[in-house]
């Protein structure tokens, strides 16, 4: 690892529902190139054949590796796709570098980055309490299965690793939907951003933007002309705004 390498933050990724961290391949390639190193947590629920694994098993999963990092004395920039939010938002509690420097510890989250991804309040789930499942989602014995995932989620990526990835999804236990979340990191100091797809057809621009509006109006954004997979059909483009995004991070880590 160079000296630069290790003055810089680790990003690390949460994928979204039925992916695994591969997926995030490309982009961890684009930014290696780039100097950061970079790290991917496997959601526990993904491919679970148990269907009482939800929420809580992937925020442990999450905070698991972010831990690693953190007690490892590095700052994380944690980067969370889709459904990777919910997880994330709750793994990250209690790992703020602002709050770790005040115990005269070094390393922590210095920024929480939502890529085409949910940022939903505290006590709230995707969901529970009566909310209607979107009819895209296939459910059978208590798992859950996208339907029809080109259009929704590969629209923009190339043909053949478009396929790849759909004969990659696993099932994922309803619970997982059904969790409620427990921490809202932009209401707790954190440093937060928000990467917009624009073409989004599983998360649409307009709930994406409804869903920022709880952050800071000082945090990062940056917006691409992607569909909901930007690490697949543009991670150079996705590479160079996350850059952006770990610098905005260090200079206000810096102040």
């Amino acid at each position: 690892m160079s000296s630069q390498e290790t003055q810089l933050p680790t990003i690390l990724f949460a994928p979204g529902a039925w992916h695994r961290p591969w997926v995030f391949d490309l982009v961890r390639e684009d930014l290696a190139g780039r100097g950061y190193p970079t790290a991917a947590a496997a959601l526990a629920s993904v491919g679970s054949t148990d269907a009482d694994v939800g929420l809580d098993q992937d925020v442990e999963a999450v905070r698991a590796v972010l831990r690693g990092l953190v007690d490892a004395g590095r700052d994380v920039v944690v980067v969370a796709h889709s459904y990777g939010g919910i997880p994330v938002a709750n793994a990250v509690r209690g790992l703020n570098y602002k709050d770790l420097a005040a115990e005269g510890r070094r390393g922590g989250v210095v920024m929480v980055v939502y890529m085409a991804s949910f940022a939903i309040p505290e006590g709230d789930s995707l969901f529970n309490d009566g909310k209607e499942m979107p009819s895209w989602l296939s459910v059978t014995d208590g798992f859950v299965l996208p339907r029809d995932p080109i259009p929704l989620f590969y629209a923009d990526v190339e043909p053949s690793l478009a396929a790849k990835a759909v004969a990659a999804l696993v099932p994922q236990p309803l619970k997982t939907f059904q969790g409620t979340s427990g921490f809202e990191p932009w209401n707790e100091g954190f440093e937060m951003g928000y990467v917009f797809a624009e073409d989004d057809q599983a998360i649409s621009l307009d709930r994406q933007i409804d869903m920022s509006s709880q952050i800071p109006a000082s945090s990062f954004t940056a917006t691409l002309t992607a569909s909901h997979s930007p690490f697949l059909s543009m991670p150079e483009a996705l590479g160079k705004v996350l850059q952006q995004a770990a610098e905005v991070a260090v200079a206000r880590r810096a102040n």
